[in-house]
């Protein structure tokens, strides 16, 4: 058995189980991702009976996006965190798979987008999604480094790529889930439009019931608008991948506090710097290292 998976089922425990499924979905990300996006595109026929389904996965498998910001301070960690689990409960608030714990953060593993690979994009670049510390660094190394162009990278290009996407449209996410651990193992850079949980989420909203699933947490901010500033060319409605905003009565843009993730693409689309994203603790607590240890 190689080290890395030696280091890997070692951090399950007596979870034998929850190992091999995650050695399976850290090997084989894309086709487990498009074996989910399948089953809830499946079963969304079925509305709304199969709430069930929706919990069971978000529950162990789940993201929170990032203000740009926060995601470099990840890339440019230096030292082991652990982060207690009450504090990290408020930034994950979720009953499983919520721990904020980095060990080596130093070791940095750029691979090929799962989501990406799912939708069979070809036409821009793949290899944009970061898997941060050990023992998950290594593993991916040792068994995706032919099948997901695995390479190991340092923070510097980390935050090249990330910037990169950025400018495409990408949103900064970090990933967490019960077969990895338990706990934060990546951060990916997805495009709305091409992002297997933003399609997720839409998904489960289509169950019509009160208080719907949701896979994606905010980042603990909101948009905000300065109705001074604002001209109502609907530019922050077009880039907004969660439909929060709308023309109020006087055709000036309003945010809807409960559909606004946080990620701040109407900031970058705003000709008329109208828009900024602003600390909002209802929505959760922000993911800032810094605060956090």
């Amino acid at each position: 058995m190689k080290k890395s998976t030696w280091g890997f089922f070692r951090m399950h425990g007596r979870r034998v189980d929850r190992a091999n499924h995650g050695y399976l979905s850290y090997t084989w990300i894309d086709l487990y991702i498009k074996y989910l996006i399948g089953v809830a595109r499946k079963h969304i026929r079925l509305l709304p009976r199969v709430r069930y389904i929706f919990d069971y996965i978000f529950n162990h498998y789940h993201c929170k996006l990032l203000t740009d910001n926060h995601a470099e301070k990840i890339l440019a960690l230096e030292e082991d965190i652990s982060v207690h689990p009450e504090d990290s409960a408020k930034v994950m608030p979720f009953e499983i798979a919520n721990s904020i714990i980095i060990s080596e953060p130093q070791s940095i593993m750029v691979l090929d987008c799962g989501c990406r690979l799912a939708l069979g994009i070809k036409d821009e670049p793949i290899n944009v999604c970061f898997v941060i510390g050990e023992p998950g660094a290594s593993f991916c190394l040792e068994h995706g480094a032919k099948r997901l162009d695995a390479r190991r990278i340092g923070g510097g290009e980390a935050m090249e790529i990330m910037r990169r996407e950025r400018e495409n449209g990408c949103i900064p996410t970090v990933w967490f889930m019960d077969v990895i651990g338990g706990r934060f193992y990546a951060i990916c850079n997805c495009r709305p439009d091409r992002y297997a949980a933003l399609e997720a989420t839409r998904i489960s909203r289509m169950l019509q019931v009160d208080d719907p699933p949701n896979i994606a947490v905010s980042s603990g901010y909101i948009a905000k608008v300065d109705h001074s500033l604002c001209n109502g060319c609907k530019a922050c409605m077009k880039a907004c991948p969660f439909e929060a905003i709308t023309l109020n009565s006087e055709e000036k843009a309003a945010v809807a506090f409960d559909s606004c993730m946080g990620c701040g693409l109407c900031v970058d689309v705003c000709m008329q710097d109208a828009l900024s994203i602003v600390r909002n603790e209802r929505k959760s607590v922000n993911f800032d290292v810094e605060e956090l240890v």
